[in-house]
């Protein structure tokens, strides 16, 4: 046949403004109808019996020229007064599309008769809806009536802001010809190639050249998604006939500008648009937002200057500056020696620290309310030394809005000379002792405190020895040999690791054998240092304890056998 050609043009939408709903919101099917007829009257007898003439019917529903959209009632028979009191939900209404209601005689022997019919023009139902009575056309001599109640519902919008593919279709023409008279009733299915959701134009009657003009979303369309276009010939009482189809493949459309000819696979052209929807991206949240000026509370830091070894205790809230007189000394941090110019008087970071979860735990957090001007200071010097003023975490800039965490042994700089470290302090010096004893006592009523080895690594060798341990089993091992007890089964379910203050640093449980001989080691070694606390939990479960004993068996085995073997090659 005839080439085929097809026009697409892609283009990106310009993301919404911040204090307007988003521009996708506003796009696809705006409404869904909820739909109740009540009944009917005086409506044309269709068929004739003995007893009179009668009809049998019931009505369908539908958005005009989409025939995928039609609901139907269930049939009364022999009644020229019906009442169904039929509910459905029409759910793919679009601007401007008109409803239809018609009324047929259910026949069994042969093709159902229309009893009337009447369409709702769009303005008539949205956005308020309708309710009232109806004249039916096309009723022959009788002047038959319809009761129907019309409720607009929301359509539905997935709250996730993500890409999302609009296409407007707008009209075709040199189709083929796929009923008698030289004619089709064209219609577009649109999808994700090899996805079965899409989406459908409405039916343009009787011709090869239809200007359908509508837009819809592809349901299921993620980045990377073919594009599939397919017109059919609408047949009410056959199966439709395929006119042709081409596919838009990702990389033409990838970069949201396309715009060309694609050939059909049988004949005709089609001219749509594809508008792609990029969500602007997400706004950071700041884990210290809760954090206000008024919290001066104690926190369990301190800052501790590398030039002079100067120390400050923090807040919860802490500002840095040059000021004295604006500053209050017992809380902020007053950067007041000679060379500080490049630091503000006020407000030139903020610290904030918080509570996590567990009580124990505790974050930090540094913010330049300068922002961004104040943070390219760093770096700004060639070679990527600091320019001047701002603040950096490790030589990484620090912004306003969501600034960067501050962890033991971070080092913060406050413009260009002053450099100072995180240290952990603590909270509330005079009741520690008392908060470990009680902390000590509450482990001790839950977990009996004979099932467990301590081992605070004492030198370098101790260290080194836990570092080269390659699984669970050898660092137990070695943790008992350092106790002073070798001979304990290395049955062990869980190892803690303490720092210097006695906090839990990392807990690892590993309850069966296989847990542990898959167990990596990174997790806990790398909290391993001196001065640090390795405890272990002995465990007694005989699903643990007999698999460790057999394989002490082995091992204990295997290493006479390599004695005995030795002591024959040197003894004969």
């Amino acid at each position: 046949g005839a080439s085929a050609t097809m026009t697409v043009a892609a283009v990106p939408l310009e993301p919404p403004a911040a204090a307007d709903e988003p521009a996708a919101r506003a796009r696809g099917p705006p409404a869904r109808v909820h739909v109740t007829v009540f009944r009917a009257n005086n409506l044309r007898a269709a068929d004739i019996g003995l007893r009179g003439a009668k009809s049998d019917p019931y009505v369908t529903v539908w958005v005009k020229d989409r025939p995928n959209t039609e609901i139907k009632s269930k049939v009364i028979p022999k009644c020229l007064d019906p009442e169904w009191n039929f509910q459905g939900t029409l759910e793919r209404c679009k601007f401007g599309d008109p409803l239809e209601f018609q009324v047929w005689d259910r026949d069994f022997a042969g093709s159902d008769d229309l009893l009337g019919r009447v369409a709702l023009d769009f303005d008539a139902w949205h956005p308020d809806g309708y309710e009232g009575t109806l004249r039916l056309e096309e009723t022959g001599k009788k002047e038959s009536t319809i009761d129907v109640k019309l409720e607009v519902l929301p359509a539905p919008f997935d709250e996730e802001d993500k890409p999302r593919c609009f296409v407007t279709m707008h009209s075709a023409w040199g189709l083929r010809a796929a009923d008698f008279g030289g004619k089709s009733d064209p219609y577009c299915v649109v999808r994700s190639r090899g996805k079965r959701s899409s989406f459908r134009t409405k039916v343009v009657p009787k011709t090869v050249t239809p200007e359908w003009e509508e837009e819809d979303e592809i349901p299921d369309w993620e980045v990377g998604d073919d594009i599939e276009f397919v017109v059919f010939d609408y047949d009410r009482v056959s199966d439709d006939d395929e006119l042709g189809k081409v596919v838009l493949e990702a990389a033409q459309y990838v970069d949201g500008t396309f715009s060309g000819e694609l050939q059909l696979k049988k004949k005709g052209t089609i001219k749509v648009t594809v508008f792609i929807y990029i969500p602007p991206p997400p706004k950071p949240i700041d884990p210290g937002a809760h954090v206000t000026p008024d919290n001066r509370k104690p926190a369990p830091f301190q800052l501790r200057c590398m030039d002079t070894g100067r120390v400050h205790r923090l807040a919860c809230y802490t500002v840095v500056g040059r000021s004295k007189k604006c500053l209050d000394p017992r809380y902020d941090l007053a950067l007041d020696s000679p060379g500080v110019s490049d630091i503000s008087r006020v407000d030139h970071a903020i610290i904030k620290c918080w509570c996590g979860a567990d009580p124990m735990s505790w974050l930090a957090r540094v913010y330049d309310p300068r922002g961004v001007q104040a943070a390219s200071g760093v770096g700004g010097l060639p070679g990527g030394g600091h320019g001047a003023g701002g603040t950096s975490v490790d030589n990484e800039p620090v912004t306003e809005e969501i600034g960067l965490p501050i962890e033991m042994g971070s080092v913060l700089r406050f413009g260009v000379r002053e450099m100072w470290t995180l240290e952990r302090a603590m909270l509330y010096q005079k009741s520690y002792a008392g908060e470990v004893a009680c902390a000590r006592a509450r482990t001790n009523a839950t977990e009996d405190p004979g099932s467990f080895r301590d081992l605070r690594v004492p030198s370098g060798a101790c260290n080194h020895a836990l570092q080269k341990c390659a699984d669970w089993d050898s660092l137990v091992r070695v943790v008992l040999e350092w106790c002073g007890e070798p001979d304990e089964p290395p049955c062990v379910d869980a190892i803690e690791v303490l720092d210097e203050m006695g906090v839990r640093a990392a807990r690892c449980e590993a309850r069966t054998l296989e847990e542990q001989e898959a167990f990596r080691m990174g997790a806990i070694l790398r909290e391993v240092r001196m001065g640090c606390t390795v405890r272990l939990r002995l465990s007694s479960d005989p699903c643990l304890l007999a698999p460790i004993l057999r394989r002490l068996g082995l091992h204990k085995k295997r290493m006479q056998d390599i004695h005995n073997s030795r002591s024959e090659d040197l003894f004969g």
